[in-house]
């Protein structure tokens, strides 16, 4: 009876505690909660690839609340610079033309690095048959899906600091991709625009997300006796890399 109590009020206790539980407890509200998938054991490309050979990608969604029309995000990662594209989807159905558009920017752009595979989720919307010549299952697709937990990770006390609602998630996990694309990481001692680019990224005009902005009211707005700017709220970087 102790046991039943001190699991339901406290959770499971950790073993630095002095409670006398048995060693091996199941709890079936903890097995239905938790899903823990291992990596795959099976290695597909041992050698690393060079810069745009392997992309993947995958999806985040549905997201509720929507973020205005929005209620998905898709991302697309390098598998060897980490270099990473996100965008904003209303539909499922959108994503193949969101697909398309940063890839022939990134063709054109570098000529000399061509795309050899395209790794994606095996999701609804990567299971159509403009898809089936790429789709891979989830287990195979883990940098993908470490991404998009990055962002979340990042997007959510950024929501949380600046006490916005949560359908502004859209502006949020964009702002920290750009975040993400700017400092360095852990795999790469440069950030990635230096990496991609050659370039260091200008942080000059980088402000707080969510802090307060003054914006400039269109000159048909304006009076000769009235203010010249109205109080916002920031939210987003406009910052290009391709």
């Amino acid at each position: 009876m102790m046991r039943r109590i001190v699991e339901n009020s406290v959770g499971h206790p950790l073993k630095t505690q002095k409670i006398i539980l048995q060693d091996e407890l199941h709890c079936s509200a903890c097995s239905l909660e938790k899903l823990i998938v291992r990596p795959s054991p099976v290695k597909l490309q041992t050698e690393s690839p060079k810069f745009l050979e392997r992309i993947q990608g995958d999806i985040c969604g549905p997201i509720h609340p929507s973020s205005d029309p929005f209620r998905y995000f898709m991302i697309l990662i390098d598998a060897s610079t980490r270099w990473s594209h996100v965008c904003l989807l209303t539909t499922r159905n959108t994503a193949f033309a969101k697909l398309l558009a940063p890839i022939i920017k990134l063709r054109a752009q570098f000529p000399d690095h061509p795309i050899k595979s395209i790794r994606l989720d095996n999701a609804a919307e990567f299971t159509s048959a403009t898809f089936n010549d790429y789709s891979h299952v989830h287990t195979q697709n883990g940098l993908a899906e470490s991404l998009i937990k990055r962002l979340q990770l990042i997007a959510r006390p950024l929501l949380l600091r600046a006490k916005l609602p949560i359908s502004v998630w859209g502006h949020a996990i964009l702002h920290a991709a750009i975040i993400i694309r700017i400092r360095p990481s852990a795999y790469h001692k440069q950030s990635l625009q230096e990496l991609v680019l050659g370039q260091v990224p200008n942080i000059s005009h980088l402000k707080v997300f969510g802090c307060a902005v003054y914006v400039p009211i269109s000159p048909p707005q304006r009076t000769k006796t009235g203010p010249q700017r109205r109080i916002g709220i920031y939210v987003v970087l406009i910052l290009r890399l391709l």
